[in-house]
């Protein structure tokens, strides 16, 4: 089997899943990973012989893709901000606009001078959000917490590949008993469960059959749990003039903003996707 067997072999077999562009980026990276050839040289080694022990991976790796596992589960990594990170079942895929997300925050810090400034990330997960941020504004000190062990292994190793410190906690965020653990704070970030069960019927396999369920969905009589916890939390642990960056459910954006009209300059952000899946509140 020749690579360019190969490619047109994965792209076959996903089809039924992703669309076509979709598919192709998603078998060159996964030849990339299997052969080593970049993009290019898969274009320019597109007769090459894959060896027997090749084309024995690639084989298992296309009957996982064609049952949904995302392709950053099957060779373990994914990239946010231009940073690689290792992932897997414990934690989520990282996002485009969990990006925007971070970029906004250090946009606003590098705009503030904020150069000593304490960040608490909620929900680690592979600890994108957290890296990314002592990554591009070095100056901040960030506590990260999240309630799954596992997700806080894959996180800590994270960091600890690109070379960044980050102070990880393992606590259930929703326990308010559990906050006296943590200090006060300049700004909060978190990117946490906010999609309503209801809403999964809508979503795509690869996400519901192998992402993690407790980092993704909420119960629907009570969907903004985790923003509810934050406000409650930021009461007495968000320093003066402190402020709130937060991933949202694109439909709940002014449910989500009320919480923090109170003593907050609220403002909803539109992704590059031109749907509500940000708010930032500035504390007055």
């Amino acid at each position: 089997m020749t690579i360019r067997d190969a490619k047109q072999a994965i792209i076959q077999a996903i089809e039924p899943i992703y669309d076509n562009r979709e598919a192709v980026n998603i078998a060159t990276l996964l030849l990339e990973n299997l052969t080593g050839f970049s993009k290019m040289n898969q274009f320019l080694q597109k007769q090459s012989i894959l060896s027997a022990e090749i084309a024995s991976k690639l084989n298992d790796c296309i009957e996982r893709l064609s049952k949904g596992e995302p392709i950053q589960y099957i060779i373990g990594k994914a990239w946010f901000m231009e940073l690689e990170l290792t992932v897997n079942a414990n934690t989520l895929i990282p996002r485009p606009e969990t990006e925007e997300l971070v970029d906004a925050l250090i946009k606003y810090l590098k705009a503030n001078g904020n150069k000593k400034v304490q960040i608490l990330e909620i929900g680690a997960g592979s600890g994108c959000i957290p890296i990314a941020i002592a990554k591009y504004y070095p100056e901040a000190t960030i506590t990260s917490v999240d309630f799954c062990a596992n997700a806080l292994t894959v996180a800590s190793k994270n960091a600890q590949d690109i070379g960044v410190d980050i102070n990880w906690k393992q606590l259930n965020f929703l326990d308010s008993r559990e906050w006296e653990r943590l200090g006060l704070f300049d700004i909060i970030i978190s990117n946490p469960p906010y999609i309503r069960k209801a809403e999964a019927a809508s979503m795509h396999t690869n996400v519901l059959a192998f992402e993690p369920h407790t980092a993704l969905f909420v119960e629907d009589n009570d969907p903004l749990i985790f923003y509810k916890a934050i406000h409650a939390f930021c009461e007495n642990q968000l320093n003066k003039k402190g402020a709130i960056f937060l991933e949202i459910n694109e439909g709940l954006g002014n449910e989500t903003a009320a919480l923090f009209n109170t003593n907050y300059s609220v403002e909803i952000k539109k992704d590059m996707q031109n749907k509500e899946r940000m708010i930032m509140a500035y504390q007055f």
